[in-house]
This record gives C-alpha cells, structure tokens and sequence, in this order.
C-alpha cells in the first residue's frame, strides 16, 4: 500500500509511550466513509496493528516554523507509506455521531480536490468513544523541501491554491506551509489538515506572505524583493488587492532586526501597479445534467475550451437516461478548476435508492447504469455534496429552498418562493439545472420576471437571479442542441450557449444498451 516509512527524529532520551495513538481493537471498531477506493477495513486494522508503525509524538504540540500540528490533542501514526491521523478532542458516543461530525467538511473538501485522491476517511471506536479519523499517504510537506528557491515557489503555489479554492468554492484553507504537501518529486499540491474555514480574509493571506520572513533568517532582503516581485507578477489574486495585502504586511508585527526584509517585500509589490491576470480571466462554464451523453458532453467541453473557459461548474445529474455513464463521470471528474454538486440521478444511482422520485422511464434507465458502474465511481458520485455556496452565491441541483437541494424544482409556481429565499438569505444568485431548460429569473426593485437563454446578460449583484444553463445531454425545450452557460464572475458577464453534437453516436450508444426507444425520441425532438 506505498513506501516504507521514513523514520523520523526522535527526541533524544523519550521512550515511546505505549498506547500515546490510540488504536482499534476489532474491525468492528472500524467504519470507512466514502470515498473509500479500495481500503477495506481488516487492511486499516492490519495497517494500524502494524509493529513497525511510529507514533509521530515529536510533531505534536509544537508551535512556530516547526511541521507538525500546535493541537497537543492531535494523535499521528506512520505505518507502510501512510499516515493516520485522529484528535482525542474529537470523540462521540455513536458511530453515526463522529460520521455526522466530518461528513460536512469532507464533501466540501472532496468537491474542491484539495486533498491527495487516495485519502481515506474513516471513524474508530476506541474505549467505547468513536473519532473521526484520516489515512493519507505520507507526503512531502513545503517546510521538508530542500532549498529556499523551492520553497519559495511552492509558497506561491499554496497562495494561489488557497485563493482559487477561495473562489470556486467558497472556502478558506490554513496557510500553514505544513499543512501543504506534494509527492516526492511532484509538482502538485495537497491540503493535509481537515479543517476547512468559511472564508479567506486578506490579514491571512497577507500573514501568510511576510510571516514567511522569520522563519528563513539566512535569507537576505534581495531574495525577499525578488519572491515579491515574483508574487507581483503571477499571482492572480481575484476578489483581493495588492493595496489591501500592502497594508496588512506592514501591520504584521516582526521583530526589528528583520525589517529591512520587510521593507524589500513591500518594495516589490507597488500598490498602485494593476494585478496580472491569467490569460482567461477566470471564464466558469455552468453545466448540468449530462446524463451519460458522452458526444454531448464532449460537444460542450470542446466549445467551452474554445471560448476561453479555464474552470467548470457542474450542477449535478452526471448520470442516467444515457448510454456513456462511466465515461461521463471521468471526463467530469478530469474539468479544470471542477466545482461539482449532486444531482437527484447521481444520489439515486449511488445510494441505489432508485424508487425515491423517479418515474418508470428513469428508475429503468438507473436500475441499467448503477449496474454498469464500478466502485470507485459510484464513490465519486456519493461524495459530490448537495450544494456549494460561495460569496455572492450559490450553486443546486433542484432548487434553493428545497431542504435536499436536489429534488425540488423551480419552474412557474415556485420561482418566486425561490427567489424570496435568495432575497432573505442575501444571496444575490443562485445557478441551478434539474428542469433542463435554459431560463432566467430575477427578482429587481420593479418586480420578478423571466429571460429565456440563450441571450447574454450582466448578472447585478443589487438583484437576485436564478440560473438554469439548460442541460447537456437532455435538452427539454424544443431545442436538441446541448446547452450550457458561459459565466465571468469578475463582471457578472453570462451568455447562454447552444452546441450541435453528434446525436446518432449517442442513439447507437442507447439501442447497444438495450435501453427505451422513448429516449431517443427525446434526444432527437429536445423534449
């Protein structure tokens, strides 16, 4: 299951303290959630049990430039390749307890990939108390790199990562350069803590810049201008300035023997110059409900790609009704900058509760797909959550009022009661699929009224919107060109697209599955 372990420094003189992690005593006591790829319980045991297995005490309770966490209750064991991690703070009565307590972070966490794709989450039972715990491959955090030049420019990749997860998905990561890692001789970046905070705010990522400064006191001030310069340059900051980040590294407090370094940072990030963007300014492509239409799918990501589109908003409903489910699921799952939520087809066919609101023609196609799916990508599906929510807005499958977010509908009994929900929440928009129209409604100060897509429009924060970018593979409007949105969040830009795709590969796709001559009708009229 990966490498042997590498041993690390003790502390001279400390024996080992017996029972310092604690372990499970049966696999009874082990519970894994998804995703779970292919761990099984009695190898978690087996790994746990392991007598070569270290208990990392030199890595707890420490504080300052050191790796580690400052938790004293935090409990870490290397074993085969691998690290399991639990805080004794963390304990439940119940299973269903320390399930319930990691399922938020995990699903937003797993939406935004931020975490290396072999982790594994799990709860243990030790003592009659059960701990949400973790197991991830033992990788190679930014304070093990060799030299500064590398850690530098790994600094700059953890800050840009930090903020595009920001972005896309609303939440703020610990920008601790422990807490960052990659594998031994990769370029990717990791996020090793399970915490996931609300937001970012500029004072940490400010922080995270200049308290870089003490940590490295060989490093002269030349070097220190240069990385500011080199941050100047390429980092994107979207929704940050360099003025704001300006006036919070001049407010952190150094000691004075390392002011020159930071006077040198601030020297090489003038407030008044403008920011550099990447080429593609941040253009999202919204989209929804595929529904295993591969030549749709492709169709669309091909057209998006071309238009400029460097991030992905996926609505939900990967799968159903069509023939190419599992190559739908990774071509998603592979999008740049992916944000993906759960659809109700993609709940159904994961949990197999395929009685739950479905009429005959889609409980017959998902009875069919849940069988051509393996393990791994049914776990993708479980693990999608059921709505993201970012500053300024939101993302559903079905509705935004709707308790389950994915089976409720807007349509023309319930989009006010759904924009009254946006209103009261102040969420000025909201994007949503489940009616496979492409529409609009918005709430201004003269009333609501509907915009049918396609057509560009500028989405004003002061108003409220309901989006719908119309569905890829399962077109209800009359129209049986795939549909999808073109969205710049920096402006409020959006436009509404139609794409042609090869529609008899997907009807040779239907009839080799033995699947209803109903829904080639549907394909072929866009109904």
């Amino acid at each position: 299951m990966g490498r042997a372990p590498q041993q690390p420094e003790r502390d001279q003189g400390i024996p080992a303290l017996t029972g310092w992690f604690p372990r499970p005593a049966a696999a009874g006591d082990i519970e894994l959630l998804p995703p779970s790829r292919a761990w099984t319980v009695a190898a978690v045991l087996e790994l746990l049990a392991d007598p070569a297995a270290v208990e990392w005490r030199h890595k707890v309770g420490v504080a300052g430039p050191v790796e580690g966490s400052a938790k004293p209750t935090t409990r870490l064991l290397a074993a085969g390749g691998w690290v399991c991690k639990l805080r004794l703070d963390q304990g439940y009565p119940t299973a269903a307890d320390a399930r319930a307590a990691s399922q938020s972070s995990r699903e937003r966490g797993v939406g935004a990939d931020i975490w290396h794709p072999d982790k594994l989450w799990l709860v243990m039972r030790v003592d009659q108390t059960w701990h949400p715990a973790t197991l991830c491959r033992e990788l190679i955090t930014l304070r093990q790199l060799a030299d500064f030049p590398a850690r530098a420019a790994m600094w700059t990749s953890m800050l840009q990562l930090t903020i595009d997860v920001h972005r896309l998905h609303g939440l703020g990561l610990d920008l601790n350069p422990a807490n960052f890692a990659t594998e031994r001789g990769g370029a990717r970046l990791y996020y090793l803590d399970e915490e996931l905070y609300p937001r970012l705010e500029v004072r940490e990522l400010a922080g995270a810049i200049v308290a870089r400064i003490p940590e490295e006191p060989a490093v002269d001030a030349d070097e220190w201008g240069r990385w500011g310069a080199e941050l100047h340059a390429t980092l994107e900051l979207d929704g940050f300035t360099w003025s704001e980040i300006r006036e919070e590294i001049a407010r952190y407090p150094l000691p004075d023997r390392y002011e020159s370094r930071r006077e040198a940072l601030l020297a090489s990030v003038p407030a008044a110059a403008p920011r550099r963007r990447r080429s593609r300014e941040g253009l999202t492509c919204v989209l929804a409900d595929v529904h295993a239409n591969a030549a749709a799918l492709d169709a669309v990501v091909e057209d998006a790609l071309a238009q400029g589109a460097d991030r992905f908003l996926f609505l939900g409903d990967a799968v159903g009704y069509g023939p190419d489910p599992g190559y739908c699921i990774r071509r998603l799952a592979e999008l740049p900058g992916l944000c993906a939520i759960r659809g109700n087809h993609d709940h159904a066919i994961a949990h197999g509760q395929l009685l739950v609101g479905m009429n005959r023609l889609a409980r017959e196609g998902a009875e069919w797909t849940r069988a051509q799916l393996g393990a791994t990508e049914l776990a993708w599906l479980a693990a999608l959550p059921t709505e993201h929510l970012a500053p300024g807005w939101i993302a559903v499958h079905g509705a935004p009022r709707d308790p389950y977010k994915f089976l409720a509908y807007v349509y023309e009994l319930t989009y006010d009661d759904n924009l009254r929900d946006l209103r009261e929440r102040q969420i000025p928009l909201c994007f949503y699929g489940h009616t496979h129209v492409q529409l609009i409604h918005v709430e201004e100060a003269r009333g609501t009224s509907k915009l049918p897509g396609p057509r560009a429009t500028v989405l004003d924060p002061r108003c409220h919107w309901l989006v719908n970018p119309g569905s890829v593979g399962q077109p209800r409007d009359g129209d049986p060109r795939a549909a999808y949105a073109l969205w710049r969040p920096a402006t409020g830009e959006l436009v509404g697209r139609r794409v042609a795709y090869d529609v008899a590969r997907t009807v040779r796709g239907l009839r080799a599955a033995g699947l209803s001559r109903q829904l080639e009708d549907r394909l072929l009229a866009g109904t």
